[in-house]
């Protein structure tokens, strides 16, 4: 915003990303020190990893689609190989594009109808950072984004710990691109 007059100027440069934050509690030490030795491989905020809300498992929407015509770009995406003549999945859940350190993660905007050749249009936020080619997968179950560490602080040493549990310790994570 300009001091001098009000005006604003806007920049839509990457869009939206993925944040989160897990608070663990009552963990024993064991599992403690496999997680911890987990975030010492990331090496604080330059690895990365794949991660999924498990809130939002989808675990109905078994089927997964793939991307039938090259050069799309933005926030839709034709997709088929999906089941015929209906509703596949509802504005609200996830989907995944891509695989390993090239996936998305993307929140339906409309609902997926799927027409009777299994083919649909997908509208979703945020826009596609990558161009998908032809045939790369997008998936709904259990859909994945790729992650970092927020900090390099995210270890053992800073969660609270007492008689063999860790009785508090948070970790946080943003989306890598």
């Amino acid at each position: 915003m300009s001091k001098t007059n009000n005006a604003t100027e806007v920049y839509d440069l990457e869009g939206a990303y993925w944040e989160f934050e897990i608070e663990l509690a009552n963990v024993s030490e064991s599992d403690a020190l496999a997680l911890d030795a987990f975030l010492a491989k990331c090496r604080g905020s330059v690895g990365k990893f794949l991660c999924y809300d498990y809130r939002f498992l989808q675990d109905e929407l078994d089927s997964f689609a793939r991307v039938v015509e090259p050069y799309q770009d933005g926030n839709v995406l034709n997709v088929s190989g999906l089941p015929v003549n209906g509703v596949y999945a509802k504005a609200g859940n996830r989907i995944q594009i891509g695989v390993g350190e090239n996936a998305e993660l993307k929140v339906l905007t409309a609902d997926a109808v799927v027409d009777s050749h299994g083919a649909c249009t997908l509208e979703f936020e945020s826009p596609m950072r990558q161009i998908p080619a032809s045939n790369t997968p997008v998936y709904f179950k259990r859909p994945a984004g790729v992650f970092r560490l927020l900090d390099n602080k995210q270890g053992l040493a800073e969660a609270q710990v007492k008689n063999g549990f860790v009785t508090a310790w948070k970790i946080k994570g943003r989306e890598a691109f």
